[in-house]
Protein backbone atom coordinates (compact mmCIF):
# COMPACT_ATOMS: atom_id res chain seq x y z
CA UNK A 1 0.00 0.00 0.00
CA UNK A 2 1.28 3.51 -0.99
CA UNK A 3 1.90 6.08 1.87
CA UNK A 4 0.16 9.21 1.80
CA UNK A 5 0.05 12.09 4.26
CA UNK A 6 -2.63 13.80 5.32
CA UNK A 7 -2.36 17.70 6.60
CA UNK A 8 -5.15 18.75 8.84
CA UNK A 9 -6.92 22.25 8.71
CA UNK A 10 -6.34 24.45 11.50
CA UNK A 11 -9.39 24.05 13.19
CA UNK A 12 -10.36 20.61 14.04
CA UNK A 13 -11.62 22.08 17.85
CA UNK A 14 -12.69 19.30 20.01
CA UNK A 15 -15.68 20.67 21.88
CA UNK A 16 -15.73 19.55 25.97
CA UNK A 17 -18.60 17.62 27.35
CA UNK A 18 -19.68 20.87 28.96
CA UNK A 19 -20.00 22.91 26.09
CA UNK A 20 -21.83 20.03 24.18
CA UNK A 21 -24.25 20.50 27.27
CA UNK A 22 -24.46 23.74 27.40
CA UNK A 23 -25.47 23.74 23.51
CA UNK A 24 -28.35 21.14 23.97
CA UNK A 25 -29.81 22.92 26.96
CA UNK A 26 -30.38 26.58 25.36
CA UNK A 27 -31.60 24.99 21.83
CA UNK A 28 -34.07 22.82 20.27
CA UNK A 29 -32.69 19.51 19.21
CA UNK A 30 -34.26 18.66 16.53
CA UNK A 31 -34.05 14.99 15.31
CA UNK A 32 -33.09 13.10 11.47
CA UNK A 33 -32.42 10.67 9.85
CA UNK A 34 -29.71 9.47 7.77
CA UNK A 35 -29.49 6.91 5.14
CA UNK A 36 -25.72 5.09 5.13
CA UNK A 37 -23.88 3.23 2.62
CA UNK A 38 -23.76 0.33 4.59
CA UNK A 39 -23.56 -1.28 8.35
CA UNK A 40 -20.87 0.06 10.82
CA UNK A 41 -17.55 0.29 9.26
CA UNK A 42 -13.97 1.95 9.19
CA UNK A 43 -14.76 4.26 7.03
CA UNK A 44 -17.90 5.93 8.21
CA UNK A 45 -15.73 6.61 11.78
CA UNK A 46 -16.05 10.42 11.16
CA UNK A 47 -19.64 10.08 11.58
CA UNK A 48 -19.93 8.39 15.27
CA UNK A 49 -16.58 10.22 16.15
CA UNK A 50 -18.73 13.42 15.77
CA UNK A 51 -21.78 12.20 17.22
CA UNK A 52 -19.97 10.92 20.51
CA UNK A 53 -17.89 14.13 20.67
CA UNK A 54 -20.76 15.79 20.80
CA UNK A 55 -20.76 17.99 17.33
CA UNK A 56 -23.68 17.11 16.10
CA UNK A 57 -25.58 18.07 19.31
CA UNK A 58 -24.10 21.34 19.49
CA UNK A 59 -25.10 22.00 15.89
CA UNK A 60 -28.88 21.49 17.56
CA UNK A 61 -28.77 18.30 15.62
CA UNK A 62 -29.63 14.01 16.64
CA UNK A 63 -29.07 11.87 13.59
CA UNK A 64 -30.13 8.20 13.37
CA UNK A 65 -27.91 6.71 11.14
CA UNK A 66 -29.34 3.92 9.47
CA UNK A 67 -27.47 0.67 7.72
CA UNK A 68 -27.56 0.91 4.25
CA UNK A 69 -27.38 -1.64 1.51
CA UNK A 70 -24.14 -0.67 -0.51
CA UNK A 71 -23.10 2.65 -1.62
CA UNK A 72 -24.43 2.50 -4.98
CA UNK A 73 -28.38 2.07 -3.52
CA UNK A 74 -28.21 4.97 -1.72
CA UNK A 75 -29.22 8.00 -3.68
CA UNK A 76 -31.72 5.96 -5.26
CA UNK A 77 -33.31 4.52 -1.95
CA UNK A 78 -33.25 8.17 -0.37
CA UNK A 79 -34.89 9.37 -3.22
CA UNK A 80 -37.81 6.73 -2.82
CA UNK A 81 -38.36 7.13 1.02
CA UNK A 82 -38.03 10.10 3.33
CA UNK A 83 -34.74 10.00 4.21
CA UNK A 84 -33.39 13.68 5.66
CA UNK A 85 -29.54 13.07 4.60
CA UNK A 86 -27.82 10.14 2.74
CA UNK A 87 -24.25 8.36 2.08
CA UNK A 88 -23.19 7.22 -1.23
CA UNK A 89 -22.20 6.97 -4.55
CA UNK A 90 -22.14 10.09 -6.39
CA UNK A 91 -22.58 8.58 -9.79
CA UNK A 92 -25.49 6.81 -8.57
CA UNK A 93 -26.97 10.09 -7.11
CA UNK A 94 -26.23 11.26 -11.01
CA UNK A 95 -28.38 8.51 -12.22
CA UNK A 96 -30.86 9.35 -9.72
CA UNK A 97 -30.76 13.09 -10.70
CA UNK A 98 -30.72 12.40 -14.96
CA UNK A 99 -34.47 10.74 -14.35
CA UNK A 100 -35.57 12.78 -11.36
CA UNK A 101 -33.98 16.74 -11.66
CA UNK A 102 -36.96 17.53 -9.41
CA UNK A 103 -37.03 15.82 -6.75
CA UNK A 104 -33.55 14.04 -6.20
CA UNK A 105 -31.15 14.73 -3.24
CA UNK A 106 -28.19 16.53 -3.55
CA UNK A 107 -24.78 16.29 -2.36
CA UNK A 108 -23.16 18.74 -0.19
CA UNK A 109 -19.87 17.11 1.51
CA UNK A 110 -17.53 15.36 -1.29
CA UNK A 111 -16.18 12.51 1.25
CA UNK A 112 -14.11 10.52 -1.29
CA UNK A 113 -11.59 13.02 -3.92
CA UNK A 114 -10.31 9.89 -5.53
CA UNK A 115 -12.88 6.42 -6.71
CA UNK A 116 -12.66 4.03 -4.22
CA UNK A 117 -13.15 0.81 -6.70
CA UNK A 118 -11.15 -1.42 -8.23
CA UNK A 119 -10.92 -5.13 -9.78
CA UNK A 120 -9.09 -7.35 -7.60
CA UNK A 121 -6.82 -9.80 -9.18
CA UNK A 122 -4.51 -12.94 -9.29
CA UNK A 123 -0.91 -12.09 -8.64
CA UNK A 124 -0.11 -15.25 -10.64
CA UNK A 125 -3.16 -14.89 -12.99
CA UNK A 126 -3.48 -13.47 -16.68
CA UNK A 127 -4.53 -10.03 -16.07
CA UNK A 128 -1.87 -7.88 -16.01
CA UNK A 129 -3.75 -4.99 -17.20
CA UNK A 130 -7.16 -3.59 -17.71
CA UNK A 131 -6.88 -4.48 -21.13
CA UNK A 132 -6.52 -7.91 -20.11
CA UNK A 133 -9.84 -8.49 -19.26
CA UNK A 134 -10.86 -9.05 -22.42
CA UNK A 135 -12.45 -12.47 -22.83
CA UNK A 136 -12.15 -13.13 -19.19
CA UNK A 137 -14.78 -13.35 -16.23
CA UNK A 138 -15.41 -10.73 -13.39
CA UNK A 139 -17.39 -11.32 -10.71
CA UNK A 140 -19.62 -8.76 -8.81
CA UNK A 141 -22.54 -7.45 -6.29
CA UNK A 142 -24.93 -6.60 -9.19
CA UNK A 143 -24.98 -2.90 -6.82
CA UNK A 144 -21.14 -2.48 -6.61
CA UNK A 145 -20.00 0.50 -7.42
CA UNK A 146 -17.17 -0.91 -9.34
CA UNK A 147 -19.28 -2.75 -11.32
CA UNK A 148 -21.77 -0.10 -12.00
CA UNK A 149 -18.90 2.32 -13.07
CA UNK A 150 -17.18 -0.29 -15.38
CA UNK A 151 -18.13 1.26 -18.52
CA UNK A 152 -16.23 4.40 -17.63
CA UNK A 153 -12.97 2.31 -16.83
CA UNK A 154 -13.68 0.15 -20.28
CA UNK A 155 -14.23 3.79 -22.10
CA UNK A 156 -10.81 5.20 -20.64
CA UNK A 157 -8.53 2.78 -21.88
CA UNK A 158 -10.09 1.20 -24.48
CA UNK A 159 -11.78 -2.02 -23.37
CA UNK A 160 -14.51 -3.44 -25.33
CA UNK A 161 -17.09 -4.11 -22.61
CA UNK A 162 -18.69 -6.68 -25.04
CA UNK A 163 -15.79 -9.16 -24.46
CA UNK A 164 -15.69 -8.73 -20.59
CA UNK A 165 -18.31 -11.19 -18.80
CA UNK A 166 -19.99 -9.93 -15.47
CA UNK A 167 -20.64 -13.08 -13.04
CA UNK A 168 -22.77 -12.83 -9.81
CA UNK A 169 -20.99 -12.39 -6.84
CA UNK A 170 -21.00 -15.65 -4.99
CA UNK A 171 -19.86 -15.29 -1.07
CA UNK A 172 -17.73 -13.45 1.16
CA UNK A 173 -15.37 -10.90 -0.53
CA UNK A 174 -12.13 -13.09 0.85
CA UNK A 175 -13.64 -15.99 -0.25
CA UNK A 176 -14.35 -14.72 -3.69
CA UNK A 177 -10.57 -13.18 -4.28
CA UNK A 178 -8.61 -16.63 -2.91
CA UNK A 179 -10.80 -18.19 -5.64
CA UNK A 180 -9.17 -16.27 -8.17
CA UNK A 181 -5.82 -17.86 -7.26
CA UNK A 182 -5.29 -20.85 -10.18
CA UNK A 183 -9.10 -20.49 -11.14
CA UNK A 184 -9.85 -20.52 -15.09
CA UNK A 185 -13.54 -19.37 -14.44
CA UNK A 186 -12.77 -15.82 -12.59
CA UNK A 187 -10.31 -13.93 -13.27
CA UNK A 188 -11.09 -10.37 -10.96
CA UNK A 189 -13.90 -9.29 -8.31
CA UNK A 190 -15.23 -5.73 -8.56
CA UNK A 191 -15.19 -3.99 -5.13
CA UNK A 192 -13.40 -0.68 -2.85
CA UNK A 193 -9.73 -1.13 -2.65
CA UNK A 194 -10.43 -0.99 1.70
CA UNK A 195 -13.09 -3.40 1.81
CA UNK A 196 -11.01 -6.03 -0.03
CA UNK A 197 -7.34 -5.10 1.79
CA UNK A 198 -10.16 -5.17 4.86
CA UNK A 199 -11.33 -9.01 4.65
CA UNK A 200 -7.73 -9.93 2.89
CA UNK A 201 -7.12 -9.98 6.57
CA UNK A 202 -9.86 -11.75 8.44
CA UNK A 203 -10.29 -15.18 8.55
CA UNK A 204 -6.73 -16.37 8.20
CA UNK A 205 -3.39 -15.19 6.94
CA UNK A 206 -2.81 -11.63 4.88
CA UNK A 207 -3.66 -12.42 1.12
CA UNK A 208 -3.13 -9.21 0.54
CA UNK A 209 0.00 -10.09 -1.00
CA UNK A 210 -1.24 -12.47 -3.51
CA UNK A 211 -3.47 -10.08 -5.34
CA UNK A 212 -3.20 -7.19 -7.51
CA UNK A 213 -5.52 -4.05 -8.17
CA UNK A 214 -6.62 -2.18 -11.02
CA UNK A 215 -7.73 0.63 -10.05
CA UNK A 216 -10.24 3.06 -11.53
CA UNK A 217 -8.08 5.76 -10.27
CA UNK A 218 -5.33 4.92 -12.25
CA UNK A 219 -7.35 4.40 -14.71
CA UNK A 220 -10.15 6.69 -15.35
CA UNK A 221 -8.65 9.82 -12.40
CA UNK A 222 -11.51 12.03 -13.17
CA UNK A 223 -13.99 9.24 -10.77
CA UNK A 224 -15.09 11.03 -7.60
CA UNK A 225 -16.39 8.54 -4.72
CA UNK A 226 -18.86 8.69 -1.64
CA UNK A 227 -21.29 12.25 -1.06
CA UNK A 228 -23.03 13.26 2.14
CA UNK A 229 -26.63 14.11 0.17
CA UNK A 230 -29.26 16.14 1.40
CA UNK A 231 -33.36 15.79 0.30
CA UNK A 232 -34.65 18.05 -1.84
CA UNK A 233 -37.47 18.51 0.85
CA UNK A 234 -34.74 19.31 4.00
CA UNK A 235 -32.96 21.71 1.38
CA UNK A 236 -35.99 23.46 1.02
CA UNK A 237 -37.11 23.29 4.75
CA UNK A 238 -34.32 23.26 6.83
CA UNK A 239 -30.97 24.45 5.01
CA UNK A 240 -29.96 25.79 9.15
CA UNK A 241 -29.99 22.08 9.15
CA UNK A 242 -27.45 21.15 6.22
CA UNK A 243 -24.97 23.38 7.50
CA UNK A 244 -24.69 22.22 10.76
CA UNK A 245 -24.13 18.51 9.50
CA UNK A 246 -21.69 19.65 7.16
CA UNK A 247 -20.07 21.37 9.94
CA UNK A 248 -20.13 18.72 12.74
CA UNK A 249 -19.33 15.83 10.49
CA UNK A 250 -16.31 18.22 8.91
CA UNK A 251 -14.87 18.48 12.48
CA UNK A 252 -15.23 14.53 12.61
CA UNK A 253 -13.07 14.07 9.34
CA UNK A 254 -10.15 16.00 11.06
CA UNK A 255 -10.87 14.45 14.15
CA UNK A 256 -10.47 11.31 12.59
CA UNK A 257 -7.23 12.01 10.41
CA UNK A 258 -5.76 13.24 13.48
CA UNK A 259 -6.28 10.28 15.70
CA UNK A 260 -7.65 7.16 13.85
CA UNK A 261 -7.53 4.63 17.34
CA UNK A 262 -10.28 7.24 18.85
CA UNK A 263 -12.39 7.14 15.64
CA UNK A 264 -12.50 3.50 15.31
CA UNK A 265 -13.33 3.22 18.95
CA UNK A 266 -16.71 4.89 18.03
CA UNK A 267 -17.02 2.19 15.72
CA UNK A 268 -16.20 -0.56 17.98
CA UNK A 269 -18.87 1.24 20.53
CA UNK A 270 -21.23 0.51 17.70
CA UNK A 271 -20.03 -2.52 16.12
CA UNK A 272 -18.31 -4.92 19.23
CA UNK A 273 -17.89 -7.90 17.44
CA UNK A 274 -16.17 -6.65 14.64
CA UNK A 275 -12.06 -6.82 13.49
CA UNK A 276 -10.41 -4.06 14.95
CA UNK A 277 -8.04 -4.48 12.92
CA UNK A 278 -9.29 -4.99 10.01
CA UNK A 279 -12.00 -1.60 10.48
CA UNK A 280 -8.26 0.06 11.54
CA UNK A 281 -7.01 -0.88 8.23
CA UNK A 282 -10.43 -0.36 6.14
CA UNK A 283 -9.99 2.79 7.30
CA UNK A 284 -6.68 3.56 7.07
CA UNK A 285 -6.43 2.61 3.33
CA UNK A 286 -9.55 4.84 2.91
CA UNK A 287 -7.66 8.05 3.76
CA UNK A 288 -4.82 7.02 2.23
CA UNK A 289 -6.46 6.41 -1.05
CA UNK A 290 -9.83 7.20 -1.44
CA UNK A 291 -9.50 10.82 -0.17
CA UNK A 292 -5.92 11.23 -0.89
CA UNK A 293 -6.14 12.92 -3.83
CA UNK A 294 -3.94 15.79 -5.04
CA UNK A 295 -6.99 17.71 -5.65
CA UNK A 296 -7.48 17.76 -1.37
CA UNK A 297 -4.32 19.84 -1.06
CA UNK A 298 -5.84 22.51 -2.88
CA UNK A 299 -9.48 22.31 -2.31
CA UNK A 300 -10.03 20.30 0.59
CA UNK A 301 -11.51 17.19 1.50
CA UNK A 302 -15.47 18.30 0.90
CA UNK A 303 -14.84 19.90 -2.27
CA UNK A 304 -14.87 19.11 -6.11
CA UNK A 305 -13.44 20.59 -8.76
CA UNK A 306 -16.87 21.63 -11.21
CA UNK A 307 -14.87 20.82 -14.83
CA UNK A 308 -13.41 16.72 -12.77
CA UNK A 309 -17.06 16.61 -11.84
CA UNK A 310 -18.36 17.66 -14.88
CA UNK A 311 -16.28 15.25 -16.88
CA UNK A 312 -17.25 12.32 -14.92
CA UNK A 313 -20.69 13.15 -15.42
CA UNK A 314 -20.33 13.24 -18.96
CA UNK A 315 -18.16 9.80 -18.44
CA UNK A 316 -21.08 8.06 -16.26
CA UNK A 317 -23.65 9.47 -18.77
CA UNK A 318 -21.87 7.77 -21.97
CA UNK A 319 -20.95 4.84 -19.96
CA UNK A 320 -24.38 3.58 -18.36
CA UNK A 321 -27.02 5.56 -21.28
CA UNK A 322 -28.50 8.01 -19.19
CA UNK A 323 -31.09 9.76 -20.43
CA UNK A 324 -29.91 12.89 -19.96
CA UNK A 325 -26.47 14.85 -18.79
CA UNK A 326 -27.15 16.65 -15.48
CA UNK A 327 -25.37 19.89 -14.76
CA UNK A 328 -22.64 19.77 -11.57
CA UNK A 329 -25.14 22.59 -9.95
CA UNK A 330 -27.88 19.61 -9.90
CA UNK A 331 -25.44 17.03 -8.48
CA UNK A 332 -23.20 19.17 -5.95
CA UNK A 333 -23.69 22.36 -3.75
CA UNK A 334 -20.42 23.93 -2.12
CA UNK A 335 -22.20 26.23 -0.04
CA UNK A 336 -22.43 24.63 2.96
CA UNK A 337 -18.70 23.81 2.87
CA UNK A 338 -16.90 25.11 6.01
CA UNK A 339 -13.83 27.55 5.08
CA UNK A 340 -10.83 25.83 3.59
CA UNK A 341 -8.67 26.35 6.85
CA UNK A 342 -10.97 24.26 8.91
CA UNK A 343 -11.49 21.46 6.49
CA UNK A 344 -8.45 18.30 6.26
CA UNK A 345 -6.16 18.88 3.18
CA UNK A 346 -5.00 15.45 1.64
CA UNK A 347 -1.77 15.33 0.19
CA UNK A 348 -0.25 13.05 -3.12
CA UNK A 349 2.03 10.43 -3.29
Amino acid sequence: MNRRGVLVGLASMAIPNAVATTALSQQRVRSYRMLMNTSVSGPQAWFYLAQDRGYLVAEGIDITFIPGGGAYTAAPRMHASDFDFGYGDIYALTEVVAAKPETAPIGVYAMFNASPSTIAVSTAGPVKTPKDLEGRIVVGHSSDVALRTFGVLCNSVGIDRSKVTVGAFGGGFREQVEALHGSTSVHGVFGYVSTIASAMVQGGADGNPRIRHLRFADHAPDLYGSVIMASRRIMETDRSAVAGLVRAINRGVADTVRDPEAAIDAVMRRAPYSNRDAEMLRLKTTLQIEMAHSEGRRLGIGAVDAARLQRSIGQIVAANSLERSPSVSEIFSSEFLPPLEQRVRSLAR
